[in-house]
């Protein structure tokens, strides 16, 4: 028996992040920030999503830091598997359609779990990059104010 994510088989939501990845081009991880808030809207207010609403505030964050040059060892593939997701998770025409009640989301959490779970081991680099980034930051503050 296939693993199920979120209502759809692990393979279909992988089957699917890849579909939306292939359509992602640089415009396109620009098009996705400027709908940050739309879809932060979904992760914080639809329950399904709301368990990825820390991932997905953090992938705005990578997207960003990627976009303006300060971040750009993240691999193509992550990028485009990370805005696949977010692509598919506002396409109100999926494999369960939004607009159903209750289950609508639930492929969408499905695709985005994947698309975090191809992503972890980056995510994670990012995340570290961030910390030391900030405590460098801390540091040079400090020594302002000494």
């Amino acid at each position: 028996m296939k693993a199920e994510r979120n209502g759809i088989s692990e393979a279909e939501a992988a089957e699917q992040s890849r579909k939306y990845a292939g359509k992602v081009s640089e415009e396109t991880v620009g098009e996705m920030v400027e709908k940050e808030g739309k879809l932060k809207g979904f992760f914080r207010h639809i329950s399904v999503l709301q368990k990825y609403w820390k991932d997905v505030c953090e992938v705005f964050s990578l997207l960003k830091d990627w976009m303006a040059g300060r971040y750009p060892i993240i691999p193509w593939t992550v990028v485009a598997t990370l805005v696949g997701a977010l692509l598919y998770v506002l396409s109100p025409l999926d494999l369960i359609p939004d607009f159903i009640p209750v289950v609508g989301f639930t492929d969408d959490a499905g695709v985005f779990a994947v698309a975090l779970s191809f992503a972890g081991a980056d995510l994670e680099k990012y995340r570290e990059w961030k910390r030391q980034r900030a405590e460098t930051i801390d540091a040079e503050w400090n020594e302002e104010d000494a």
